[in-house]
């Protein structure tokens, strides 16, 4: 692709660009629906059925915004890892409510049958805590680099921090920040977008140079965005 010169809309909205407001829609649509009625047994079925079929769906509908067989073979394989790391964190939830009433049973067992086996406990109990730890980094990883790989083949421009929007966290969690960015391309279309991070407060960065990546040229499709680095405020639009 051919790379053009890029310019950056100026600020706008509230006067200092920080505004305070409750969290508002997810970067990334939802994927689970909601757990269906009837037999527990018969409507976790439904419900974990429901669920693959939906993200087969959303794979399928990551794959045909890409160009190239490989990126749709990344996307392909970062997406069953995903599905992997929730089905083993889904499955332990069973794993840590039997757990105890194990635990409770052998050591009953032992103390009549007079067996001293307490590395049973550690195995017990560290498949318990396991599962769902492993599950849970491989489905953070797996997420990561399947939105990487989703926007490989899209445009990447260099925009401007317009305004900040806090969103509070809920209890002990932290609040995170929206980010509205825009990018001016050179026909006269305004790219927009919504950025969400974690962390510190990215106030400083309100007025300055923002990377993203993007599947489309729509102005305002704003969820079509990949953070790519705060950096390189001399970066084109592909």
């Amino acid at each position: 692709m051919a790379l053009l010169p890029l310019e950056v809309t100026a600020a706008e909205g509230h006067p200092d660009g920080i505004v305070g407001g409750p969290v508002l829609e997810a970067h990334r649509r939802a994927l689970v629906p909601e757990p269906p009625e009837g037999s527990a047994k018969e409507g976790t079925m439904k419900w974990l059925g429901q669920w693959i079929h939906n993200a087969d769906d959303q794979t399928a509908d990551w794959m045909s915004k890409t160009d190239t067989p490989e990126t749709r073979k990344r996307i392909r394989r970062w997406s069953r890892m995903e599905t992997i790391g929730v089905m083993a964190v889904l499955a332990s939830i069973p794993l840590l409510l039997l757990a105890p009433f194990a635990t409770l049973a052998l050591a009953i067992w032992f103390d009549v049958a007079g067996i001293d086996r307490t590395d049973v406990y550690w195995w017990l109990w560290g498949t318990a805590a396991g599962v769902p730890l492993g599950g849970g980094i491989l489905m953070a990883i797996s997420s990561d680099k399947r939105l990487e790989a989703c926007f490989a083949d899209g445009y990447v421009s260099t925009g401007r921090v317009d305004r900040v929007i806090e969103c509070p966290g809920g209890g002990d969690d932290p609040a995170s920040y929206e980010l509205r960015v825009s990018a001016e391309l050179p026909d006269g279309v305004v790219l927009r977008r919504k950025v969400y991070r974690d962390g510190n407060n990215p106030r400083r960065r309100l007025g300055g140079p923002i990377r993203f990546r993007h599947n489309t040229l729509d102005p305002d499709d704003v969820h079509d965005v990949l953070f790519d680095g705060f950096s390189g405020a001399d970066a084109n639009v592909a």
